[in-house]
């Protein structure tokens, strides 16, 4: 059933008949759905997979991307969720059908035309992760008021721990806590910058991979 949320002049939202109709952004939008009785080829198949896991992934990490998509959010008048899909469907996956795996190197989490960190890098320690990169003492604001974007995704549990709003770019070291339960365990980092006004992040930087189990071939697990 549709509904005019807002009278006769208001957007139209709901299912009628074969036609959903749906806000996005500003824009009331709709699309047909409908239901196919022929046998799918293997790249709808692949797509079908693809789309789940998208939903999967970008819903764990959901919270974070709501803030390093946001500027490509408002500009696109859509939603972050989207953008994030938009810019990483093509890249998301790797293998070839059915045996797909996340490519966790190549995924973006913010995307944005601030300056990226230098020389960085990431070392587990007692308390989770410590994550460094090249400074300077005389950086000059705003840059130096820069703030971390720090995020490690464990696949084996679908879970994120992560800091939205950290230490400042000119202080070139920034931790990220990790729950006991979950030190040792396998897991994907992520880093970026977000300007201090919230106007402004820099692409994501995927930092590597900790404790990742060794598969061969025949034990590769598809999604």
């Amino acid at each position: 059933m549709g509904i005019l949320s807002n009278g006769l002049h208001g957007p139209f939202i709901g299912r009628v008949g074969n036609t959903v109709y749906y806000m996005l952004g500003t824009k009331n939008v709709s699309r047909q759905v409908g239901v196919s009785t022929k046998p799918r080829s293997e790249k709808q198949l692949r797509n079908q997979l693809l789309t789940k896991a998208c939903s999967s992934f970008f819903c764990d990490v959901r919270d974070f991307i709501d803030t390093g998509f946001s500027i490509e959010a408002r500009a696109a008048e859509d939603n972050a969720y989207n953008q994030a899909v938009k810019h990483n469907k093509k890249s998301l996956l790797k293998g070839d059908f059915p045996n797909l795996e996340f490519n966790f190197g190549q995924i973006l989490l913010s995307k944005g035309d601030l300056k990226p960190a230098e020389n960085l890098a990431v070392s587990e320690t007692p308390m989770g992760l410590q994550f460094t990169w090249k400074t300077d003492p005389k950086m000059a604001w705003p840059d130096a008021a820069d703030q971390v974007m720090l995020l490690a995704y464990f696949p084996d549990e679908n879970r994120t721990e992560y800091e939205i709003f950290g230490n400042t770019r000119i202080s070139g070291m920034a931790d990220l806590e990790i729950p006991p339960s979950l030190k040792g365990t396998y897991m994907e980092t992520y880093f970026s910058f977000i300007s201090a006004d919230r106007k402004r992040v820099s692409d994501s930087v995927y930092t590597g991979a900790f404790n990742k189990p060794v598969v061969t071939n025949d034990e590769l697990t598809t999604l």
